[in-house]
């Protein structure tokens, strides 16, 4: 008797499904045209060249609201914990501690999602207006996050008053 109510309660549930980030190329609304504002090296420990960013933006001026993108082409393999965990750092420079240790829960779960990387490799963000941040890998989507808290908070890696590289940020804002 028991494992036919159970069997009948399970039939009564509500199919489960996991909404799959929706694919870069369906991440802006369809009227959204991005230009790019500039690009700049990407290196790691100040010397090695790792890659190549580029901002693209509706506006190119500076003020990084949204529709944007963020691309960056690999030419070396990166392990994908170096990405989260420097991730972290930098954002833990650029906001309050109180801001950190409210999104840091949010911040562990988006960069879970970052993979081992080799050259020509492309990871992109994509931020829309509605506060979404999307990260997809060689086109993939890999995670989403809601929010302009978050992706406010995650720009400032590349944009915020202490950046990952003071020349990156300028030649991506084009100056």
């Amino acid at each position: 008797m028991q494992r036919l109510v159970l069997t009948l309660l399970i039939a009564l549930l509500p199919p489960m499904t996991h909404a799959l980030p929706p694919s870069p190329a369906q991440f802006f609304a369809e009227d959204v045209s991005l230009t790019d504002c500039g690009s700049g090296e990407v290196r790691a420990l100040r010397f090695f060249r790792v890659g190549e960013a580029t901002l693209a933006s509706a506006r190119c001026d500076g003020d990084l609201n949204p529709p944007l993108r963020l691309l960056f082409r690999y030419r070396r393999d990166v392990p994908g914990d170096a990405f989260g965990k420097a991730a972290e750092t930098m954002i833990g420079r650029n906001i309050s501690e109180d801001a950190f240790r409210q999104l840091k829960p949010r911040l562990q779960a988006f960069n879970s999602h970052y993979r081992d990387i080799g050259a020509g490799d492309v990871y992109q963000l994509d931020y829309a207006a509605d506060g979404r941040l999307l990260l997809s890998l060689n086109g993939q989507p890999l995670v989403m996050e809601q929010g302009d808290d978050f992706a406010r908070a995650y720009l400032t890696i590349w944009f915020g008053e202490r950046p990952y590289s003071t020349d990156l940020k300028q030649a991506l804002l084009g100056q």
